[in-house]
């Protein structure tokens, strides 16, 4: 439809009066408006403890941070006594019998890049899982430290 004919018809339209709807839609309509507001009732309803639940909430929000300063002042107060407490052996201590160290590769896969100058280069990727496992069998402790690693090696520059 070119401007001009749309300009046309636009006109057209502004000037057509919309139509008039139906009485029994009306009618509907004025039977469905709510009532006028008047006095409130005179008989209190009782609240069910569902309708107390809010108030109960908010009172929970103010009561948490006097609730965990009454906390921090008790243990300030009352510290824990140094026999309750149990010292991890140290590292000087410890006294491996056995070390396990291991790799094992996870997925390689080739792929292809841009250097800055916009030059393609290929890449192959490796990816690996370093594991390591020191046992002290005298303290019965066991320390396993697993460490993943990528190898990203140029293979070569491709011109085309």
């Amino acid at each position: 439809m070119m401007p001009e004919e749309q300009d046309r018809v636009e006109a057209a339209f502004r000037q057509i009066q919309p139509a008039a709807p139906p009485p029994a839609l009306l009618a509907r309509l004025r039977a469905a408006e709510p009532a006028p507001r008047g006095a409130p009732d005179a008989t209190p309803q009782r609240a069910g403890c569902w309708a107390r639940l809010p108030a109960l909430w908010r009172g929970l929000i103010f009561a948490s941070p006097a609730t965990a300063a009454l906390v921090l002042i008790w243990f300030a107060w009352h510290p824990i006594s140094p026999s309750a407490k149990v010292a991890p052996p140290t590292s000087a201590q410890i006294k491996p019998d056995a070390v396990q160290v291991g790799h094992s590769l996870l997925a390689s896969f080739d792929t292809v890049a841009q250097l800055p100058g916009g030059a393609p280069v290929r890449f192959r990727c490796r990816e690996w899982q370093d594991d390591v496992v020191i046992r002290d069998s005298a303290h019965g402790v066991e320390v396993t430290q697993s460490t993943p690693r990528v190898e990203v090696i140029p293979v070569r520059f491709e011109i085309y």
